[in-house]
């Protein structure tokens, strides 16, 4: 009867350390998981981060297309590692919902987030912030930022003192004033 009970002891004990030695493996594989998906969120990075240009590749957004759907065609040229974390990164990020039917030159030296900045029509400007472009007529050949006119935009200051079309002004009265 004893050994019953000792037999009943051990399987006993041995079944609470199995237990908790599973449930713990469970919560660290739960952390690593969430520690990845969290730090990749936050601080992403390009699939090519090495030296030169990387790999470009055209893809082509259809109109509707989801975020599952892009992150898979991403995923298919080598763009992306994870296509779940893309999704996520989409998710979060500002251009949620706004990517725009369209063939796109990405590279595998791009973050996520400025894939998804491209794919949502937005462009770098001259700080490399990314802006969202107006329309492709404003646009020249090379991606940059044009004005209206077709000319490209003049971000110097002016003058403190008016400019030329102020002085011209004041000169023209002046004249009027001597007559």
């Amino acid at each position: 009867m004893n050994s019953r009970k000792l037999g009943y002891g051990i399987f006993d004990s041995a079944t609470k350390i199995i237990f908790i030695v599973v449930v713990v493996l469970i919560i660290v594989g739960g952390a690593k998981t969430a520690y990845y998906y969290g730090y990749h969120l936050f601080n992403q990075t390009a699939v090519d981060e090495g030296e030169g240009e990387g790999k470009t590749v055209s893809v082509t957004i259809e109109d509707g297309d989801s975020a599952e759907t892009i992150a898979e065609k991403l995923a298919d040229e080598g763009l992306i590692k994870d296509k779940k974390l893309f999704k996520m990164q989409e998710k979060f990020s500002e251009y949620k919902g706004k990517e725009k039917a369209g063939t796109y030159e990405l590279t595998t030296k791009m973050t996520p987030e400025e894939m998804l900045a491209t794919i949502a029509g937005y462009v770098k400007d001259e700080d490399g912030k990314y802006v969202e472009a107006a329309s492709d007529a404003s646009l020249d050949p090379d991606g940059n930022i044009k004005d209206v006119d077709g000319a490209y935009e003049d971000l110097a200051p002016e003058d403190e003192g008016g400019g030329e079309e102020e002085a011209e002004v004041v000169e023209a009265e002046g004249e009027e004033k001597e007559e």
